[in-house]
């Protein structure tokens, strides 16, 4: 009796059990058909996460190489400035770089110039940055030199992953702009879509830049050209005839300029010569009047 009684007890708990698991079934799946779009949503969210991640890690391993950018000064003394100045612009050229600007001052007292000097700043491909350097230093007599570098791995990585994920970013909000239907929510993607192209237009201009700076080095020159010593003749008669004519000239003009003072002095005295002329005359007539009017 005991033992039926027990069986009986464990059937009911049995279906007991498996009516409860039909429904909580079917509740399970209604509610898995109200949130298929979230779920489709969720998906799609963690489908453009793991490629977010991915671009991460592809950019961050193409990044392992170092960027730097390197930065040379050199300061020539030279005999010879002008061919000096132009050698060096056209070995820039010949290694494949260009002369970004220079600039030349020339020979002259009168500007309290004495001695031609300018600099240059030349752009090298990176790979000869070095060589470039020593080449430069034979031109002249080295006053001084120096070579400074920026590494600058650290950004260019930070701003190539930003970069990226702005990008994963605009091709979401891209998604969305097509399937908006409502006005509003077409103006509030455009606007957010304008924000994260013009962050991306920054940081590849960015990257650009420093992609340009990092392929060519910058070398900064300075050339003046070297005094000549006591110990070197300079003949007293290097240009005599010219200083010769200069002279002869300046006396002329001084000359000239004597005269024409004296001139325009004559000019200005004709009224007083003339009052003090007939001043005289009239003395003249009253001195003759009192000699006849004695006798």
């Amino acid at each position: 009796m005991a033992l039926i009684v027990s069986g009986s007890i464990i059937f009911i708990f049995t279906v007991l059990v498996l009516i409860i698991s039909l429904l909580y079934g079917f509740a399970g799946g209604g509610s898995s058909a109200v949130n298929d779009g979230v779920v489709n949503e969720y998906d799609q969210k963690t489908t453009i996460d793991s490629s977010s991640t991915s671009s991460t890690v592809d950019s961050s391993l193409q990044l392992n190489a170092s960027k730097i950018i390197y930065s040379g000064n050199i300061s020539l003394y030279t005999e010879d400035y002008q061919k000096t100045f132009n050698e060096i612009g056209e070995f820039a050229v010949a290694q494949g770089g260009f002369v970004q600007n220079s600039s030349s001052s020339c020979a002259d007292q009168t500007e309290n110039v004495e001695t031609n000097s300018g600099y240059l700043t030349i752009r090298v491909p990176s790979t000869k940055f070095n060589e470039s350097m020593k080449e430069i230093e034979t031109y002249g007599t080295v006053i001084s030199s120096s070579i400074n570098s920026t590494n600058i791995s650290q950004e260019y990585q930070d701003i190539k992953g930003q970069l990226d994920n702005l990008k994963i970013e605009e091709a979401r909000l891209q998604g969305y702009l097509n399937q908006a239907v409502s006005l509003g929510d077409l103006l509030q993607i455009e606007s957010e879509l304008n924000r994260v192209r013009t962050e991306i237009d920054k940081r590849t201009t960015l990257i650009k830049n420093w992609d340009t700076e990092i392929a060519y080095s910058t070398i900064y020159i300075s050339v003046y050209e070297k005094v000549l010593g006591a110990s070197s003749i300079v003949s007293p008669f290097s240009g005599f005839v010219q200083k010769l004519t200069e002279g002869f000239i300046a006396s002329i003009n001084f000359l000239l300029n004597i005269i024409a003072v004296l001139i325009l002095l004559f000019v200005r005295l004709i009224p007083f010569v003339a009052i003090l002329g007939i001043g005289y005359l009239i003395y003249r007539k009253v001195r003759q009047f009192k000699k006849k009017k004695n006798l």
